[in-house]
Formats: C-alpha cells, structure tokens, sequence
C-alpha cells in the first residue's frame, strides 16, 4: 500500500505549481507587448505625404475662412495642448495646420478690408477737411485751421468759404502774404465781397499800411454799413496813420458804438483818439464806460 501524504504537503505543493505559472506568465508578458507593438501598421504613405506638405494646402473659400477666423479661440486652446508635450497624430497635426492657415488668410483679407474701408474719396476727405479746419477757425484756433483748410482747398479750389476762413486763419498768425493772396482770388470773382474786403482792410492795418487799409474798409462799411467791426477797424486806421484825421476817427468810433453799445473796445479807442486831440474830459468819459462794459 501507498503512503498518503499528508495534507499539509498537498497544499504546500499545490501552491508551489500556482506561483511557478505565475512567475511564467510574468516572464512572457513583455514578449507579447513587444510583437503586439510591432504588429501594428505604419501609417500610410498618403498620411505621411499629408503631413510633410501642410504647408502647400489649397486656399479655401472665403466663408470658410471667416468661419475658421472664428475658431481662433479655439485653435489658440489646441496649441496649449501642444505646449504641454501631448503627443498628436498625423491626421491631427494637418488639421491644426490648415486651421491655422485658413485663420491667417481670413485675418489678412480682413485687415485688406478694413484699410480699403478708411480709403476715403477723395471727396468725403475734402468734406471733413472743410468742416473740421472751419469749426477750428471758427473758435481762432488758428494753428489747427490752417493744415486742414489748406487739404480742403486743394480738393475743392474753388469752395470760396474755405478760402475766406483760411485767408483769416493766416492773418490771425501774422502770414499776411498768404492772407492777401487769398483774399484777392476771392475779389477777383466776388469783387462786392465786404467779408473779403473788410479782412483785407485787417490785413493792411496789421502791416502798418495804412492807406490801402483805409481804402478797403471804407468801402468794407459802404458794402455793409451795419458792420460794427468794420467801422472800429476803419477808426482806428484813421487814428494811426501818419497824417492824423481825428475827426474821422472819432465818427467811425461813434458808429461803432451806435451800432453795438457795448463794444468797449470802441469806447476805449475813442477815449484815447479824444485824449490825443486833448479832449481830456471825454476822454474820461469813454474809458469809465469801457470798464463798465469789462
């Protein structure tokens, strides 16, 4: 008779068998990976070709590259992944590439777009040079008038209200060549213009010419005689020419003031014009007024 063996030994042998399979199959684990990582199939040629000529991708219709101009957000997210190291496909990489390429074309057709928009005709320039440098002159901001004044006439030569605003832009910085030049185009068409007159009178009293501001502001106040300027203007050429004519002045002072009572300018120069024809108490008179009206 056979011996049985205890049962304790069975078990012991029993557990033996089991880490001994174990152990092999341990050992045959990395083979399989290994022909399991060399069965698997390369990528196709045409997926290969794909990813080395992303460069040469066709140009896509414009509806499609405003939709992928859209997409920037998400293409800009995509590229963090790519960042972080992530590992992408061919099929993948082409993808981004073309979107980003088609957002690069939208975004070069819009920006196209938008230089063409601000490409203005040339009329609509001369437009806003016209009411821009006119609302500067308007407010004696002389220094800004001028430049825009200046485009403006150059696109519409024969707009006389530029030219009128600019000729007094340019006597109001002291350019009083430029100032006449201007103020004659315009009396060559309107010989009757007692704007351009009066401004050219302007003109000559700033350069001490005298005369020839006489000249044109007596005809400033025939053309216009109710024009309180003119006649300030025309006084005080009277006043400070050489061969003084008091008289005349103080009349010309006295209209001014009969046309606009509170023009203190004109009873401060008809107080000087009386002190230097040595009527002190009138003299008086019209400065106390002109401080009243300060």
């Amino acid at each position: 008779m056979t011996k049985r063996k205890p049962r304790q030994q069975k078990r012991a042998e029993v557990a033996k068998e089991k880490a001994s399979s174990r152990r092999a199959a341990r050992k045959e684990e990395p083979a399989k990976r290994v022909k399991a990582r060399a069965s698997v199939p390369e990528a196709p040629e045409d997926e290969q070709a794909a990813e080395v000529k992303v460069g040469k991708v066709a140009a896509p219709e414009t509806a499609r590259e405003a939709e992928s101009l859209a997409d920037v957000a998400d293409i800009a997210d995509t590229k963090s992944i790519v960042r972080r190291g992530l590992s992408l496909t061919a099929p993948v990489k082409f993808a981004l590439h073309g979107s980003f390429f088609y957002a690069g074309r939208a975004a070069d057709k819009i920006i196209s777009l938008y230089s063409r928009v601000f490409k203005l005709d040339p009329k609509h320039v001369a437009e806003f040079n016209r009411s821009t440098g006119i609302g500067y002159a308007r407010h004696s901001d002389w220094e800004k008038a001028i430049p825009l004044l200046e485009k403006a006439l150059e696109l519409i030569p024969g707009d006389e209200e530029i030219r009128m605003h600019l000729a007094e832009a340019y006597a109001g910085t002291d350019e009083h060549e430029h100032a006449c030049r201007q103020l004659e185009e315009i009396l060559e068409l309107s010989p009757d213009s007692a704007r351009a007159v009066r401004v050219l009178g302007l003109v000559h009293s700033r350069r001490q010419d005298y005369q020839r501001a006489i000249q044109c502001l007596e005809k400033a106040v025939e053309l216009d005689p109710d024009h309180a300027q003119a006649y300030y203007r025309l006084g005080a050429a009277y006043d400070n020419q050489k061969r003084k004519r008091y008289d005349r002045a103080v009349r010309s002072f006295k209209k001014a003031i009969a046309l606009d009572p509170r023009f203190g300018k004109a009873y401060q120069a008809l107080g000087f014009t009386y002190e230097s024809m040595g009527d002190r108490d009138s003299a008086v008179e019209c400065f106390k007024k002109a401080l009243e009206l300060e």
